[in-house]
């Protein structure tokens, strides 16, 4: 037996779906899944509101000492990493790699030049990601102390 009620004209549809507060009815082609969602940030969390309409919200007071070692350690990182990626496929821990014995396909593709080619190539790449993340750094203005 079904528990849905069976509705014969678009007027008994219109009475089904009337709130019980006695506002306008809802018709059925009309009704909403809800209230709209908050829109997302860049992060994929709720947009926080700012209090008032228009205004920018507050910026976060973010220490200059920890931006400042924030870079640093972004800088230092790329640039490490960058050096390693370029000089490895051509030393004998990439050749003589022993992670790689049983698999003899995949050692004889690794060995060949275009391949540590393209690997120090992404090295590259990392090292002036690195310098371009320490050029591209600008610290905030800072506030005047009020007198």
């Amino acid at each position: 037996m079904d528990s849905a009620p069976q509705h014969r004209s678009p007027k008994d549809r219109e009475f089904c779906l009337a709130p019980p507060n006695g506002s306008n009815p809802v018709k059925a082609d009309e009704r909403t899944n809800g209230p709209e969602p908050a829109p997302l940030s860049t992060t994929g969390f709720p947009a926080t509101r700012s209090p008032v309409p228009g205004a920018a919200p507050p910026a976060a007071a973010t220490p200059l000492w920890l931006l400042r070692i924030w870079v640093v350690i972004r800088v230092a990182f790329f640039i490490e990493l960058g050096m390693i990626v370029v000089v490895l496929p051509w030393t004998r821990g990439w050749t003589e790699n022993s992670l790689l014995l049983a698999y003899p396909e995949v050692r004889f593709f690794l060995q060949k030049y275009f391949v540590r080619g393209l690997i120090s190539g992404l090295g590259f790449i990392d090292v002036g990601f690195g310098i371009w993340e320490a050029v591209r750094y600008k610290e905030p203005p800072r506030n005047p102390k009020p007198s």
